[in-house]
């Protein structure tokens, strides 16, 4: 398929000369305003754009500072056409990202290796992202195959609470797409803060590995003192998630984990632990997953509790509003919680 090439120049011989000469090699529109050539790319799509510098109503300048500001235009290769040269143009024509100029009058084998050239580097360009693209893939399935084996791993020493790690994860998975959609703390909820909670709410009770054998198997109620020593796992985890963070350059989505594993255990009101943080101070993906987090444990059978209903457990937590939890999280939770025991009977 013939690459398609967008010449935009308010000359109309400019236009049919331009046209003459790399017809046959490329696919040519022609524009003669920078307006209709915007509206063009919208619908359309092209591998290169040739654009004069001196148009009436809206020049060249103005054309590709519209182009580059549009997320879907703006890798696009622009070459300027133009008669005129010096510094201060060269500098414009940088600053705006286009690629190169081409000097009026024209000469017929420059153009055409020019715009060869620029093709063919774009085509390069595409195939590097591309290959970029599948690595980037690659990685994010290996982090997302080590994040789950880390988090069974942590599960497998506490038979008492198989597959809350699962659990949990799908419920705070419906919680954030919920929270998104409704626009709730879109200031901090943006679809990448959502993308890395989702992607560490596995690992939120991994600091678990540290906990002792006695306290993690007691086949019952903990005492005060064995309680102290299970709060300690919040620690644990961001502790653990903290020399991840060091050494792996800081990924964005274990900063998300360290502070789902230590505060998740915080309350709104201030009564939670490690910190004893109140309201907003306790990051959002804590407070997203504490209601991920409790609903399992009432919905699942302990040594020293039967399994709560669905309905019991959503009372338990609606009665947690501005206590336990966030009113604002709370207030989406009651209108999506049916999501939550479709997803419990199907695991």
């Amino acid at each position: 398929m013939k690459k398609h090439i967008l010449i935009v120049d308010n000359n109309f011989l400019n236009l049919k000369l331009l046209e003459k000469f790399l017809e046959g090699l490329y696919k040519i529109t022609l524009m003669n305003s920078g307006i209709e050539a915007i509206k063009f790319l919208i619908n359309n799509k092209v591998d290169l754009i040739l654009v004069d510098i001196n148009m009436p109503n809206m020049n060249g300048y103005e054309t590709v500072k519209n182009i580059k500001g549009n997320v879907n235009l703006k890798d696009i290769p622009v070459i300027f056409l133009t008669s005129k040269v010096n510094y201060e143009i060269e500098v414009k024509i940088i600053e705006l990202g286009a690629v190169d100029f081409i000097r009026k009058p024209f000469v017929k084998q420059m153009l055409i290796n020019k715009v060869k050239l620029y093709l063919e580097l774009e085509s390069c360009r595409q195939n590097l992202d591309e290959k970029i693209n599948e690595k980037i893939e690659i990685i994010k399935r290996l982090q997302d195959v080590i994040i789950i084996s880390l988090a069974e791993l942590v599960e497998c020493r506490d038979e008492n609470t198989g597959g809350h790690v699962k659990r949990t994860a799908k419920y705070v998975k419906i919680l954030t797409e919920a929270l998104l959609e409704e626009k709730v703390y879109e200031d901090i909820l943006t679809k990448e803060y959502a993308y890395d909670l989702i992607k560490s709410a596995p690992l939120h009770d991994i600091g678990k590995i540290g906990i002792n054998d006695a306290t993690l198997f007691k086949n019952g109620s903990l005492d005060d003192e064995e309680f102290e020593f299970m709060k300690q796992h919040t620690t644990l985890g961001a502790l653990a998630l903290q020399k991840m963070i060091e050494e792996s350059n800081g990924e964005s989505f274990l900063y998300i984990a360290k502070d789902m594993a230590k505060y998740h255990h915080e309350k709104w009101d201030g009564t939670g632990y490690p910190i004893g943080l109140k309201g907003e101070e306790i990051p959002l993906c804590a407070r997203i997953m504490a209601i991920g987090d409790v609903y399992d444990a009432l919905t699942t059978k302990r040594p020293y509790k039967k399994a709560f209903s669905h309905e019991k457990s959503i009372k338990i937590i609606l009665e947690g509003k501005g206590s336990s939890f966030d009113p604002k999280i709370i207030e989406v939770f009651e209108k999506i919680n049916y999501k939550f025991k479709i997803e419990k009977e199907s695991l």
